[in-house]
C-alpha cells in the first residue's frame, strides 16, 4: 500500500508489480477495522489485504498481457 486517499469515501493506493498506481475503494477492504477490537457480529463482505493483493496481482497480468496504448505528449510550440 502507497498511502491513503482520504475524503467522502476513502481510497487505498496501492502499487502493482509493474509499478503502476491504483486506487482501491477502502469499503471494499477490511483495512479500517480495529484489529484489535471485538469480531462484528455480522459477516461483513469485506476483500481482505491478501485477496486485495492477489486481485492487484491479476490486474497487473491482464494489464502486460494486453498492454495499454501509450499517451504521447505534445510539446507546447516555441
Amino acid at each position: 500500500m502507497i498511502r491513503v486517499r482520504h475524503g467522502a469515501d476513502p481510497d487505498l493506493v496501492v502499487q502493482l508489480p509493474g509499478g503502476l498506481h491504483v486506487a482501491i475503494a477502502m469499503n471494499w477492504t477490511n483495512y479500517a477495522i480495529a484489529s484489535d477490537g471485538p469480531a462484528p457480529t455480522v459477516a461483513l463482505h469485506l476483500l481482505e489485504i491478501n485477496g486485495l493483493r492477489q486481485v492487484a496481482q491479476l490486474i497487473e497480468h491482464i494489464r502486460q498481457a494486453a498492454p495499454l496504448p501509450t499517451v504521447q505528449k505534445l510539446n507546447p510550440p516555441t
